[in-house]
């Protein structure tokens, strides 16, 4: 199979990129490199540089290749970026999404967009399901869900474009973790956490999440990747077990051996973010690494 991986420099895609690799894939990357790392690309995929807004640079990547699938990872991500870089966030999420789906209608591709669980704002009823409202909190208080809106729309333009013949899935990875993951002022709670002395917990820490191993996305990853008849379909690819950032501050502090401390609670911060993951029976498909396993393994 030819596959094109959008971010296959960054955390999430490298480590889909490195076992399409392994199964015998044709892949190349394309990527600004703004948050990937070139260390992180695996040697036997092609790398083109460049700029998911920009057609041309799609037009690149696919030279010569013509791609199967087309995996759209590449976004502005960083909870601090959100409401910091709001312009941006949306700018490259929602025009680089538009560029994707372009390319893959051009190529005659199946199409996988990367949305989020930020897709649903601050949406209180749990679980999370594919009929959730989303809920953003009024724009003149913060620009913290121009990442969740950016997403949202990204859904949008997705489904219109199943209803134009593309054949397009959407996954929603939640709070995934594992090695590669950056934990500088712009990474996610777990790397932060595991890098940070003292580790930070923003607000009262009640706020919960589930978090998800790097393997178990993976995994579901090429079954969304490789089954057919997914088209229009969107799949929340997380744990069902919660825990509050106050207990995963305790918990990784103690294998650490550092201390934690309280610090400024972000702009919109959902109290809970829990996914319904029934639609994953289609694709049969659970997360089964235990969170004190995959902790261990960051060490």
């Amino acid at each position: 199979m030819r596959v094109l991986v959008s971010g296959g420099a960054g955390f999430l895609g490298s480590h889909l990129v490195d076992a399409l690799i392994a199964r015998g894939d044709d892949v190349v990357i394309l990527d600004d490199l703004s948050r990937g790392d070139l260390s992180q690309i695996n040697p036997d995929a092609k790398f083109v540089q460049g700029d998911v807004r920009n057609y041309a640079d799609w037009n690149k990547a696919v030279s010569n290749f013509k791609p199967d699938v087309v995996h759209h990872l590449a976004a502005i991500n960083g909870t601090r970026r959100f409401h910091r870089e709001a312009d941006l966030v949306v700018d490259v999420n929602v025009n680089g999404t538009r560029m994707a789906l372009k390319c893959a209608k051009q190529e005659g591709a199946k199409m996988v967009f990367y949305s989020s669980p930020e897709a649903f704002g601050e949406q209180e009823k749990m679980p999370l399901c594919n009929d959730s409202t989303s809920v953003f909190t009024p724009a003149h208080l913060h620009q913290r869900h121009s990442y969740g809106s950016s997403k949202h729309i990204g859904e949008l333009l997705c489904q219109f474009e199943s209803r134009n013949e593309l054949d397009v899935v959407i996954v929603r990875p939640c709070n995934v973790y594992g090695p590669r993951l950056r934990g500088d002022a712009n990474g996610q709670v777990v790397s932060m956490m595991m890098e940070a002395d003292p580790i930070v917990v923003h607000g009262d820490g009640n706020q919960t999440r589930s978090l998800t191993w790097i393997g178990d996305v993976v995994e579901a990853l090429l079954k969304v990747s490789d089954q057919s008849g997914l088209t229009g379909k969107a799949f929340n690819l997380g744990s069902t077990d919660e825990i509050s950032m106050l207990d995963l501050a305790k918990k990784i502090a103690k294998l650490r051996g550092v201390q934690y401390v309280f610090g400024d609670p972000n702009h919109g911060d959902s109290n809970r973010r829990i996914p319904d993951v029934s639609m994953n029976e289609e694709i049969q498909w659970e997360a089964s690494m235990m969170l004190d396993n995959g902790l261990s393994q960051l060490l």
